[in-house]
């Protein structure tokens, strides 16, 4: 089993937290939570231990135990976790399998050998490796699993945690994502013109973005979200030596069954999933022509026989098709149009609240 390391590759709000944890509680397990995060490079031990799953907001499982508590035998006493770089989080999101990154190299390197050096096997969960699957696997081997939810419901999480009136980080990142998508540069600047981001550190970019696009309506947003969503998983699902489709994880016990003795064949770890359960649907969206904006995006990567051709990836097809058949056409009126305005100025957990107690009226 030592020989081993799991890798769990997602993109944000697909229920990766609640399988990190379910292999963090494992005996004999060091489940590293999020190793690609910017905020790994400033890290102090007082801030390993202040951020829990009780006080993100997110709401994800774990209680009052510190999400970052793997990272304390790896913590340099200066700051920051040892050989890790801001610029690991986005600006190799996209790297190419055959590609040289030895400091990247060195960092998972770095986290594969200190878990094999306390006697536990290495997993690594991250939203932020999608892009770089096949580099992962080309240099460190390992069993790969990729979580795959109705893109529809994911943007719709993103967007509910909107409290002030510009996009979420989640959005921010795929903004940042689409702008410097490789070889995908023509469709970036058709979604969101041309001059984004600029240059300058992670941080930078993100500012630069957020002022852009904080009045951005919410269609915009979606479809940035739908382009890094398919252009990542593209690159991701060739790499995979397990995909789970984590909507049917949550609502079928039998999959849930075969989903952790796949696991346990390709890495010899067996978690539980007996307690999975679906999150809420977001019934509450902003008027957003879901169809059209899924064609519209789906026309401009030249991506519809790499969802419906005969060599597709199934779960593509399977996401897809049924997340926007099952949404009614918004109206795309002006009063509709109004509506997704003030969603970008009062924030998307405040528009689902007045369109409640709307509905209740």
């Amino acid at each position: 089993m030592l020989n081993k390391v799991l890798f769990i590759h997602s993109g944000w709000r697909c229920s990766s937290t609640y399988i990190w944890h379910r292999f963090r509680v494992m005996p004999g397990v060091r489940a590293y939570y999020e190793p690609w995060h910017e905020q790994l490079a400033r890290m102090t031990c007082d801030d390993l231990r202040a951020e829990t799953p009780k006080n993100s907001g997110l709401r994800h499982p774990g209680g009052d135990e510190p999400y970052l508590k793997e990272f304390e035998p790896v913590l340099d006493p200066r700051g920051g976790v040892g050989r890790f770089d801001p610029s690991f989080a986005l600006d190799r999101f996209w790297i190419e399998p055959e590609a040289s990154d030895l400091a990247q190299q060195a960092y998972v390197e770095g986290l594969i050998d200190t878990a094999r050096g306390l006697g536990e096997t290495p997993v690594l969960a991250c939203c932020r490796t999608l892009g770089r699957a096949g580099w992962l696997k080309r240099r460190f081997g390992g069993f790969h699993v990729v979580l795959v939810r109705d893109p529809v419901q994911q943007w719709l999480s993103f967007y509910s945690l909107r409290k002030r009136p510009r996009p979420t980080y989640f959005e921010l990142c795929h903004y940042l994502l689409l702008s410097e998508m490789s070889g995908w540069g023509d469709v970036a600047d058709r979604i969101l013109g041309v001059g984004t981001p600029g240059s300058g550190t992670l941080a930078e970019r993100l500012a630069n973005v957020r002022r852009r696009f904080k009045r951005s309506p919410a269609s915009l947003s979606f479809q940035a979200f739908l382009a890094v969503w398919l252009a990542s998983h593209l690159k991701a699902l060739p790499h995979a030596d397990l995909v789970v489709d984590v909507d049917r994880l949550a609502r079928d016990q039998a999959y849930a069954r075969e989903v952790e003795s796949a696991i346990a064949r390709g890495c010899g770890l067996k978690p539980d999933f007996s307690d999975c359960r679906a999150p809420t649907p977001h019934g509450v969206a902003p008027p957003i022509a879901w169809r059209k904006a899924a064609r519209s995006v789906v026309e401009a990567m030249g991506l519809h026989q790499a969802i419906v051709g005969p060599d597709a990836h199934p779960i593509l097809f399977r996401k897809l098709a049924p997340a926007f058949a099952a949404l009614p056409p918004s109206q795309a009126g002006p009063l509709a149009r109004m509506g997704e305005t003030l969603g970008g100025l009062a924030g998307g957990a405040a528009l689902a609240r007045l369109q409640a107690r709307l509905k209740r009226a």
